[in-house]
Formats: C-alpha cells, structure tokens, sequence
C-alpha cells in the first residue's frame, strides 16, 4: 500500500511540474516496440555527452562508426583508430580551439564596439585609463590590483572580491594576455580584457584554479599602484 501511494504522489509532482512547464501535452516519439523507445532514449543519452565532450563531432561520422561496430564492420583498424583519436586530441586541438576564439571575439567586437583586439588576439575595453605617467615599465615591476576572473560559461574562476583586499605580484608572474591589458593603462585605471587561451593558461590549464586546457578567460583589472624596479 506504501508502494501505491509513493508512486502515485511521484506521478502527481510530474504532472505538476509538467503543467508549469508548458500548458499543453508533449506526447513522446511513436516507436513501434519497447525495444526502439529504449534504443531512443539511450541515443538521445550518447548524443547529450557528445555534446557536452565535444559540441564539433560530426554526428553523421558517430552513428556509421556505432552501425558499424554492431555489424562488425570497422572501416578503420584499431592501430588506425586510435593513431586518428590521439591526432584529434593533441594536434588538432590548438586550430580547433584558436578557430573557436576568434570567431567568438569578433562577434563579441560586432556587438560591443568599444572592444578592440591587439595583435595578439587580446580583446579588451578600457573603462578609466588612469594615470598614465604612472604605468608598467617592465616585467620586474611589482603591481598592487583587484581583479575578477570569469569562464566562458560566466563561472569565477578567481576574484580578491570575497577576500576584500588587493594582490600585490610581480608583473612577469602573471599570464602573458594579463601582463599585457595590464600596460594598457595607468595607476587607477579599470579594464575589461579576454585573454585566449594562449595568453592564459594555454594547454596545461590551472590546476589551482581549476582552469582546464585550452580556456579563454575573461578579466576585469583594477590597477591600484605601479611600483617601478
């Protein structure tokens, strides 16, 4: 009896989470037998984690190479296979992931164009230039700064915000694409700057910081004193 009522109080809280959602019924995918609605929700599963690995798959490619393991016909060998996987992964990565910026910058230009790229692929806005008899001379600078650090997915990677004070570091301690927005402005000056990939943290990520590889970083630099060495 326990049983009956669980399950019927399951099946009340869907349908009201249902009746919010949309008004109307969504009636699920006709399939001729249990086996193919299973077949479906298990593709639809592969095809969600696909996603999330790797949203450029060819999906066409993915259901001949699953086709072809049931039939037993592989039109690549395993040496072949796993040679084309390791290309994919650590060769092709880099073009993949610079082709991906780039258009993701320009975008972001087209949309906002107080944002201008340096040649280096840098992205930035400048809010207050500061003083600018007072900058980065060079690399053995020390800096005093509040900054914030986002992911593309807008997640705070880093941030002296929670901890209510300022990071004091030698300039050539930090990320090429930092070291640079950061000389783009004077003592009191505030930036904005996309820093790709590899002017971040490039192919080996931050483990403290839980950067993975080939992350573009988006940093907001406050830049509260310059002292020269």
């Amino acid at each position: 009896m326990k049983k009956i009522i669980s399950l019927f109080v399951v099946v009340l809280m869907l349908a009201s989470v249902s009746c919010k959602q949309k008004q109307t019924v969504v009636e699920p995918p006709l399939m001729q037998t249990s086996a193919d609605s299973m077949s479906y929700v298990i593709g639809l599963n592969i095809g969600r984690n696909l996603m999330g690995l790797d949203s450029l798959l060819n999906i066409k490619a993915v259901c001949e190479g699953v086709r072809d393991a049931y039939l037993s016909e592989p039109k690549l060998n395993d040496e072949v296979a796993r040679a084309a996987y390791l290309k994919y992964m650590n060769y092709d990565v880099y073009e993949r992931t610079k082709a991906f910026e780039t258009q993701f910058l320009a975008d972001l230009r087209k949309q906002d164009r107080k944002f201008v790229a340096t040649h280096s692929g840098l992205t930035y806005k400048v809010h207050t230039l500061g003083d600018m008899k007072n900058t980065i001379r060079n690399n053995r600078d020390t800096i005093k700064m509040c900054y914030r650090v986002l992911d593309l997915a807008g997640v705070v990677v880093d941030t002296t915000y929670l901890k209510a004070d300022t990071l004091r570091i030698d300039v050539g301690a930090m990320p090429k694409g930092v070291i640079e927005a950061a000389k783009l402005m004077g003592k009191g000056g505030h930036i904005e700057a996309w820093v790709p990939s590899a002017l971040a943290f490039g192919s080996a990520g931050c483990d403290s910081l839980n950067v993975k590889p080939n992350s573009m970083l988006y940093y907001e630099l406050w830049l509260v004193d310059v002292e020269k060495r």
